[in-house]
């Protein structure tokens, strides 16, 4: 028997981290496009649910300002809930055998609701900046208009 050539349970009883390591890999690359694609369906049903949100607003512009109000305060509280329940996810993750992986799904769970608010907070953003354009261009347009006599 030749020294090069080498059985082929000889690697893996070598170096049993190598074949899962490869595993690993393998499987990674098969559902990381299932992750990509979920991760853009769930930004596109998060930004049309926030395009819902501005279709809400009051057309009149001095009640925009409260209702803006209102809806930025419901984003903090949100925010402040999805916050307070990783922190207990997190707690109770450490009561567990598995702590990575609970970890783990407490810190997706809380990016998820954190990408959806933020995605409500831009559209909040973008129609006050629209309303607000709007109401510069009315008065500039009053501006330069000759007054009638």
């Amino acid at each position: 028997m030749s020294m090069c050539f080498k059985p082929l349970a000889e690697p893996v009883r070598r170096r049993p981290w190598r074949a899962a390591a490869l595993l690993a890999v393998g499987l990674a690359g098969c559902s990381s496009v299932s992750l990509h694609q979920q991760h853009e369906a769930a930004q596109a049903r998060d930004a049309a649910a926030a395009q819902a949100l501005v279709a809400t607003a009051p057309a009149d512009g001095g009640a925009l300002a409260p209702w803006l109000e209102s809806e930025r305060g419901r984003i903090s509280a949100a925010r402040t809930q999805a916050a307070q329940r990783f922190d207990d996810a997190e707690k109770a993750c450490w009561q567990r055998f598995a702590v990575n992986a609970c970890v783990r799904a407490a810190r997706l769970e809380r990016r998820v609701t954190q990408e959806s608010l933020r995605q409500q907070e831009l559209a909040l953003n973008e129609l006050e900046r629209q309303r607000r354009t709007e109401a510069r261009l009315r008065e500039l347009e009053q501006r330069q208009r000759p007054e009638t006599r």
